[in-house]
């Protein structure tokens, strides 16, 4: 029997050296849902199986149930390694591959029993060891089955029961991924967890995972920002391409939201995932389930329906999405998508130390929670993209790389940075580089006032703090206004950029000492700086922009927020080779010698607009998606773009 070769190279994941985006759905069969094992239908399961090979599904994400394959003693059933086999072969046949969840406690709002370990003993040596002994057997046993693409320790093992601290997380992610590679190098790993835990986290398991599978499902009350949100979420754990990115679960049930809004959504997720060099998407799930008594669906409802195929067999409109994605991923990647056109940055986002790591007496994460720290760098990625700059987010303790491959580098609503971070940014300005930080004391619910952003202040940024020692920070509330009292790329002198801050936020006050002020509040006081030192520029602001946008109820793009970050991007020559003149449609870009893929999403409502570029054009063509396109001059496109509609063109230069 081949063995299907499915290994990580770089920031993706090749099947069989060649990239082939997996196109997935999450599975449990459709008349059996999670009783899969202990109520076998083969026929049921060939049936589901020959459906997603006609919707162009090339993987599947399966369930190993613990109590339905093994006792107390991690004693195999027998007739469970049979339905398995049967199972692998049925993929094989219709040529998808299979990614085992292989600890399944959790499932969709229920903690299911693990037989050899009580939930609390979970991180235990003595636990772990059994589990390990568990996954060798299935590993050993069906390792060397073309229906096998990868192997992935749990589903969201987090949720059966949170590990104490991170040591002990990474504990059970490294011999599982140790058992595993042992076993089998021709598949990749992953942990399976959600996306704020432990084993999730990009700079920590890089060296015991073959790829990050971030698992969303992010709610929002400004409908652009919700689009947004998912690409700057890949950016922020790919960490500057470290790692392959697969986005394990996104969906919605149609029992919260219409058929058609679910099939918009899907298909602004996939476009998305493709546009941010993601190896693939799994939706959640394959289809509906008809037995709304089962466990946990009786008080989950909302579980009966994240299905793209209805509890009868029908196709709901996402699956025509589905399909027609299918037919075009396999026009880009003839094309050579990631060979011989490849993403590019020359901007990064800074990731705070403290989201991914400990340090004594900074306890940001447990005080403010993930989701509020990540917020300053969601604003920043939008504002980014926006402007037009094609933007990567990294970790500040992996910054030397981005210190030596870009020409901008952005710390959006500073809390703290490393003294050491501020030194490293010194030298990279001094040589050339440029900087934007902007500075915050406290929102929401966190304070950060027995704090200070940088030690650089004059050093750097050319500044004196002069905030009045005890204040908790110079409040900023209601309408503020920007007035620019200098030219600054794109924005004039006396030009205005009027700001809805909905919820008091609390920032620093600083004077000139050798900077420029570039910019005034509504009061007089300098808000916007610009240093000169040795061959580059440090910007600060002390208006936290990225932390308003992100926080406020909707953003009113009439207010031309971007421009801040526009006018940094053409003083520091920042390529920006696709500008769209409306802020809700996102462009990503494969460079190609001859040619470059642009990926469209427009993450709002209908509308029409222009794509202005920084380069004469020859010619374009779609390859896909919904959104029309037309070339007007040899600078400008015209898109007619349906809501929450894509595309994917070829733009010959």
């Amino acid at each position: 029997m081949a063995i299907l070769k499915i290994e990580k190279r770089g920031n993706i994941i090749l099947v069989d050296n060649r990239f082939r985006f997996l196109l997935g759905v999450n599975y449990w069969p459709r008349k059996t849902n999670i009783r899969m094992w202990r109520d076998w239908s083969e026929a049921d399961i060939a049936e589901d199986v020959k459906l997603m090979k006609e919707l162009g599904i090339r993987a599947v994400r399966f369930f190993i149930k613990n109590e339905d394959f093994a006792d107390e003693n991690v004693n195999i059933y027998k007739d469970s390694f049979e339905k398995l086999d049967k199972f692998l072969r049925i993929l094989e046949e219709n040529r998808i591959i299979g990614f085992a969840s292989l600890i399944v406690g959790h499932m969709s709002g229920k903690n299911w029993r693990i037989p050899w370990t009580r939930f609390e003993d979970l991180y235990t040596p003595s636990s772990i060891e059994k589990t390990c002994r568990f996954i060798e057997a299935i590993v050993k046993r069906f390792k060397d089955y073309d229906g096998v693409g990868g192997w992935i320790l749990s589903n969201e093992i987090s949720l059966v029961k949170k590990a104490g601290n991170r040591d002990e997380a990474l504990a059970l992610l490294r011999a599982f991924s140790k058992t595993v590679k042992s076993i089998d190098p021709s598949h990749v790993v992953s942990s399976g967890d959600i996306p704020n835990e432990y084993m999730q986290e990009t700079p920590n398991v890089r060296d015991f995972v073959d790829y990050v599978g971030p698992h969303l499902y992010l709610y929002d009350s400004d409908v652009v920002r919700h689009g947004y949100t998912y690409s700057a979420v890949l950016e922020l754990f790919s960490n500057d391409g470290d790692i392959p990115i697969v986005l394990e679960e996104f969906g919605f049930s149609t029992h919260q939201f219409s058929e058609d809004s679910q099939a918009r959504f899907i298909n602004e997720v996939l476009y998305t995932a493709l546009a941010h060099g993601a190896s693939g998407a799994f939706i959640w799930c394959f289809s509906d389930f008809p037995h709304e008594s089962d466990p946990p669906y009786e008080w989950r409802p909302l579980e009966l329906a994240f299905g793209i195929v209805r509890k009868d067999g029908s196709l709901k409109p996402a699956a025509y999405i589905v399909k027609r994605f299918s037919e075009e991923l396999r026009e880009v990647e003839e094309m050579g998508i990631h060979e011989k056109f490849k993403r590019f940055s020359d901007t990064s986002i800074v990731i705070p130390f403290y989201v991914f790591k400990d340090y004594e007496f900074i306890r940001y994460r447990d005080i403010a929670g993930p989701q509020l720290l990540i917020q300053p760098l969601i604003g920043a990625y939008i504002l980014a993209s926006v402007a037009g700059i094609q933007a990567s987010m990294i970790f500040e303790l992996d910054i030397e790389r981005a210190i030596k491959s870009k020409k901008l580098i952005v710390m959006p609503s500073t809390i703290v940075a490393l003294s050491s971070t501020w030194r490293k940014i010194y030298s990279y300005v001094e040589g050339g580089g440029a900087v934007y930080t902007s500075v915050i004391r406290g929102a929401a619910n966190l304070r950060a006032l027995h704090e200070a952003p940088t030690h650089l202040w004059t050093e750097l940024f050319g500044v004196e703090n002069i905030l009045e020692a005890g204040s908790i920070g110079y409040k900023i509330h209601g309408l503020t206004t920007i007035e620019f009292v200098k030219d600054f790329g794109e924005l004039r002198k006396g030009d205005k950029i009027d700001i809805e801050v909905q919820e008091p936020i609390y920032t620093y006050l600083a004077k000139a000492i050798d900077a420029e002020t570039i910019a005034i509040d509504k009061n007089g006081n300098p808000v916007i700086f610009k240093a000169k030192r040795g061959m580059g520029t440090a910007y600060l602001s002390l208006i936290p922009i990225e932390t308003i946008i992100a926080r406020q109820e909707t953003i009113d793009w009439s207010k031309n927020y971007y421009k801040i970050y526009e006018s940094i991007a053409k003083e520091t020559n920042i390529e920006r080779p696709y500008r769209c003149d409306n802020p809700e449609i996102e462009i990503a870009v494969y460079k190609g010698k001859e040619s470059d893929i642009a990926i469209l999403i427009n993450h709002g409502y209908e509308k029409k607009a222009k794509i202005y570029t920084q380069n004469q054009i020859k010619d374009i063509r779609r390859i896909g998606g919904d959104i029309v396109t037309n070339l007007i001059n040899s600078t400008t496109i015209e898109v007619n773009a349906p809501k929450k509609g894509t595309a994917i063109i070829e733009i010959k230069h």
